[in-house]
Formats: C-alpha cells, structure tokens, sequence
C-alpha cells in the first residue's frame, strides 16, 4: 500500500494519515482491507479527494458485497460534489442507488445508505440547476422523512428540503419558515458527536441570512462553522471562507473582501477544490474595480467566466466584468452580460435592478447603441446602491 504524498499537510493531519496507513497495514488482509474505507474517508476529509475516491474505488472492486459497494459509490459522488464535479456526482450517485435498489427492503442499513443517495442527488441537480429533478427527489424525501429517526439521516433530507427552498426563492428574501426550518436542523445537529453535520448547518444558515443582506449574523454562522471544521472537510471550509468575502463585498468592504479572498484561493487550490478558484477570482475581479485598476479587475473576471460552475450566481463575475467593458466602451459584450443575467433560473435580483437590466437588454436585442451605453451605466449606478457591485 502506497503512501500518498502529504508534504502539503499539516503536521497533525501528516499524523493522521500515517497512523490510519500503519492500522491498515498491522491488520493483515481481511481486516486491512476493511480498514482502507476510513482511511479513504480520512484522506478526502483533509483534502486529498483523488487518492481518496481511489482508494473507494479500490474496495468497489475487490469486494462482492452489495452493501459495501453501494456506500463506496455514494462517498465518490460525495466526493465529487464537495469539488462541483456535478457530471462526476450524478453518474456516481446512480451506481450508488442501482446498487441500491437490489438491496431487500428490509435492510435497514441498505435504506439508510438510499436516504444518503437522495441527499446527494438533490445538491447535485440543485448545481445543475435541474430544479425539476431537485423537486422530484424532495418530495421522495417528505414520504420517507416521517419513520427516519437517526438525527444524521434526518439533517440530511432537512438540508436537501432547504436547498429546495433556496431554488424556490432564487436566493433572495426567503420566507421566515426557511429560518424556522434552519432551527430545527441547528438544534438537531448540536446533538451529534461529529462536529461537521452542525458545521454545515451553520454554512446553510450563513448563505440564507447573507442573501436576505443579515451580513453580521451571517458571518456570525461562518465563523462557528470555520471554528467547527478546525481545518478539516475543505468543501465545507470553503464555503464558509468564500461567503464571508461575499458578504464584506455586499457591504462594499474592500480590504476584508480581498483578506478572504485570497485565503479562499490558497486553500481551494492547496486543496484541489477547484470550484472556488474562479469565485475567488470574481471577488478579485470587484476589488480591483473598485480601486480602478480595470487592467487586473477584467483579468480576473474573466478567468472567473472562463471556469465558472455556480450557475446561478452567475452575477458575480458578471458586474465587474460589465463595469470593466464600459470602461471601454466595449457595448455589445456588457449587453450580452445584461441579457443573461435574466434569465429565470439565475440569482433573483432587486426589482429596481431587474428593470434596469431589462432595459439594457432591450436596448442590446435593437442594437441601438447610444441607449444601450446609457441603460448600462444606469445598471452599474443600481447595482451599486443595492450591494451586487
């Protein structure tokens, strides 16, 4: 059994790994094999998401055991979504429930693990932006959820429930039964001895009061959520840094933007969470705007364009990026940028911007180019005053 290479790792994570690796080895083969399944979890937890899913991989096939492989397939597409690998997460999460499924229905465990499938299934058609789909899995959750009592279980098909809520309202002034809802899942999770489940719930909890502009209590639900994972499970880690440089860039906070930015762009690439590059870059892209350096700000913006996964933030590098082609006068692009930021399935946005973004689009559909430089220097001055640049 080979030793990934952990140099990048901290020390105590170095540790970790060595002691997993030397119970694996000390087993011999039947109980080493079983030991390779934490020690797989234990790489993707601290960041090596490769060598983890082929270490699961490995176990898929060297074992007849349904079971065993249905839980393995559901890790790699746990695996892949915590990186946005959203094609990644759908094929994986179907081996995982085909295998399912051949399980007896009276397997408890076998049902349990078809509960985490469903999880995983609804986060990867929410990025995708497949709501039809997302609606589909929801409602299988709502007639299982009543006879689930683990408190694992259940937070899982409650976060699955909540990011449904979050497609319904376009991520923009949710309800007040979205934060009833976030409660529940908070005091449930508090129960569990694993300090991720509560974690992620605080990440949830930030994202909704965040896009309702409750920047304070948002940042309040990061920061227990970065003191919960204490530098473990990345994705969720890099939720709660990238947020937190969203919501001091929707308070027009320059200098702690980019403080976080930058933190958030060390650790996706020292981590291979590649999804948040680009986000990174996008709120790069709005610091520099703001200080003029127009050079830099369309650079970023674009390598943010160039990769970006989390469609319906799709308004995030689009501002900067418009604000930069204004500067030069460059219409038909920032039309282009206009039109798509209407699009149904995006980020709802305030009204008073909507209409100006629809005015510019109208202008960019003419091709009248005189009002469509003026709509847009009208969509920037909105976007401005409302926080989105």
């Amino acid at each position: 059994m080979e030793l990934p290479d952990i140099k990048h790792l901290s020390p105590e994570d170095q540790e970790l790994i060595i002691q997993s690796q030397q119970k694996v080895l000390s087993e011999g083969d039947e109980k080493g094999f079983i030991a390779i399944e934490p020690f797989a979890d234990l790489l993707d937890k601290v960041g090596m998401h490769d060598e983890s899913r082929q270490y699961f991989r490995k176990i898929i096939s060297s074992t007849d055991d349904i079971l065993t492989q249905t839980r393995c397939w559901r890790k790699i597409a746990f695996s892949l979504l915590g990186q946005r690998d959203f094609n990644g997460t759908a094929e994986a999460a179907e081996c995982a429930a085909a295998l399912a499924r051949q399980l007896p229905t009276i397997d408890k465990k076998g049902n349990e693990e078809y509960v985490r499938i469903l999880h995983v299934s609804a986060n990867s058609y929410y990025f995708q932006l497949k709501f039809e789909k997302l609606e589909a899995i929801v409602k299988e959750i709502k007639t299982v959820l009543p006879d689930i009592t683990d408190i694992e279980l259940r937070c899982n098909l409650l976060h699955a429930i909540s990011i449904a809520i979050y497609v319904k309202y376009r991520w923009y002034q949710f309800p007040e039964e979205a934060f009833t809802h976030l409660e529940l899942q908070l005091q449930l999770t508090s129960q569990l001895t694993d300090n991720f489940q509560h974690a992620y719930t605080h990440c949830i909890a930030g994202h909704f009061h965040m896009f309702n502009e409750e920047f304070t209590i948002a940042r309040e639900h990061f920061s227990k959520a970065i003191q919960l994972l204490d530098g473990k499970n990345f994705h969720a880690l890099l939720i709660a840094y990238n947020y937190t440089a969203v919501s001091y860039r929707m308070q027009k906070n320059i200098p702690m933007t980019e403080q976080w930015a930058l933190l958030t762009l060390e650790k996706a690439k020292q981590t291979s969470n590649f999804s948040y590059v680009p986000f990174s870059y996008a709120n790069l892209a709005w610091v520099n705007a703001k200080r003029n350096n127009w050079l830099y700000a369309e650079d970023y913006a674009r390598k943010a364009a160039d990769d970006w996964s989390a469609t319906g933030l799709t308004c995030s590098y689009a501002f900067p990026l418009m604000n930069c082609l204004l500067q030069k006068k460059e219409f038909n692009e920032a039309g282009q940028l206009a039109f798509k930021l209407l699009h149904p399935r995006l980020k709802r946005l305030p009204d008073g911007l909507t209409e100006k973004l629809r005015t510019a689009a109208k202008a960019w559909v003419s091709d009248n180019k005189i009002e469509l430089g003026n709509s847009l220097e009208d969509v920037i001055d909105e976007a401005k005053l409302t926080g989105y640049f």
